[in-house]
């Protein structure tokens, strides 16, 4: 074959596939031109670092915001002179974390976003005593006292908010681990100090009085907390279970069927991770002292419903409880749809308890002369309705007016119920009296 007819040849074979490549080329247009990439926004929940919380105090009481009074600035510089002079305090506030009226804690800074300390204020004027003692504290850490240097990042006041509080995802660990340390066993290696300066986690204990009733400021760093850090946590928070994972499984089965017979619970209903054994009058019912046993449950697909109940651990007996039906009510306006002073919610009541009991009573029906209207004149929001069955046991029907049916439905047996009612007109003789 002739070395041009060959070479030519050859030269065709290869540019064949090139041109069809060439003839199916896509043209990208501008209408599919592709789409920039979004910034993702960091969701909130997932955000560690501190809330501003600078416009929260805006206008808030003196011994509520983060600063010392205008009497105190002046008492400061007197305390420092006296310092100076060679006064000291009878005792260090430095790292207190018991008893604490005023405090100054150390912290880590690379945890506390650049903070190196933070100081506990109480609801009250400092008196001369503290203001050396607060004035000796930032002496011996090296920290030169100036004015306007304490704000919302450095200082809490009189029982105010934590720089933050546990996230959404954080909350969700902290109940699942709960749910461990009470039918597990499963408890912290080591135990948490209140330490701050040792791991960027610890606690102070307050005087409640100079603190607005709050007992304890949890110091949270500004990061992700671990799980360990989590389940010390609960451990710190929470008293060991006054009962073995074997009793608490068979007090929620008795609990469970108690609800799912009284209160219409379905079996299939999720156990929050919160249980107790303490005696009844911790929960609800004022002045009850039989031990028993506490759970929360919810229920998983359909209807969003909820069930608390109390559990005499000893008959296995229910002795309170409550369902919320309808939470629709909480954030729909007030509007009577019907007649306030009428017999239908009572009538509604009824139905409702014969609807809960329906796999225990069947279709028995209430007696009706036991089903009156405890608030009927006196109520702007809804019917409170109370249905007495013959074991002297007690619903009460919360019906809002703007539902037209029932939303939270509340038990008591005989016990419970009376002593609630004893509980009621102490309370109202002691309104009454201070009147």
């Amino acid at each position: 074959m002739n070395i041009r007819r060959l070479t030519a040849l050859l030269c065709a074979a290869l540019l064949l596939p090139l041109a069809a490549l060439a003839e199916n080329t896509v043209e990208i247009l501008p209408t599919a031109a592709p789409m920039p990439k979004l910034e993702q926004e960091e969701p909130a929940s997932f955000y560690y670092g501190f809330e501003d919380l600078s416009a929260r105090y805006r206008g808030e009481w003196e011994y509520q915001s983060p600063a010392l009074t205008r009497g105190e600035i002046t008492g400061i510089w007197e305390a420092e002179d006296r310092w100076e002079n060679g006064e000291r305090p009878e005792k260090s506030i430095l790292n207190l974390t018991e008893n604490v009226h005023v405090a100054l804690i150390q912290l880590p800074e690379d945890q506390y976003e650049g903070e190196n300390w933070f100081l506990l204020l109480p609801n009250r004027e400092l008196t001369d005593e503290e203001l050396l003692e607060v004035v000796d504290a930032y002496r011996q850490i090296g920290v030169e006292l100036k004015e306007g240097m304490i704000t919302w990042h450095n200082c809490m006041r009189g029982g105010q908010e934590s720089l933050r509080s546990l996230r959404k995802e954080e909350q969700e660990r902290y109940s699942s681990i709960g749910g461990m340390f009470i039918r597990s066993g499963i408890r912290p290696e080591k135990p948490l100090t209140a330490e701050v300066t040792d791991d960027g986690l610890g606690w102070v204990d307050l005087d409640e009085e100079d603190y607005s009733g709050m007992d304890r400021y949890f110091f949270y760093p500004a990061r992700r907390l671990t799980d360990d850090e989590l389940l010390q946590l609960y451990a710190v928070n929470n008293a060991e279970p006054a009962a073995e994972p074997n009793q608490l499984a068979e007090y929620e089965e008795k609990l469970r069927r108690e609800l799912y017979f009284l209160m219409g619970m379905p079996f299939s209903a999720e156990r929050d991770n919160e249980e107790y054994v303490q005696p009844a009058g911790s929960w609800d019912v004022y002045g009850d002292e039989r031990m028993a046993y506490f759970a929360s449950f919810r229920e998983v697909g359909g209807k969003e419903r909820t069930w608390r109940g109390v559990l005499d651990i000893n008959t296995g007996k229910l002795i309170s409880a409550a369902v919320d039906l309808d939470e629709r009510y909480i954030t729909l306006q007030s509007d009577i749809r019907m007649n306030p002073w009428g017999g239908d919610w009572e009538r509604n009541a009824a139905g409702t308890v014969m609807e809960l009991r329906s796999r225990k009573d069947g279709n028995t029906t209430i007696d009706t002369s036991q089903v009156w209207c405890e608030k009927r004149t006196n109520n702007l929001y809804g019917a409170l309705s109370r249905v007495v069955m013959e074991d002297g046991a007690v619903y009460r029907v919360w019906s809002p007016y703007v539902l037209n049916e029932a939303a939270c439905v509340y038990y008591n047996d005989a016990v419970s119920m009376a002593c609630e009612d004893e509980y009621s007109i102490h309370s109202m003789a002691g309104i009454r009296g201070n009147e």
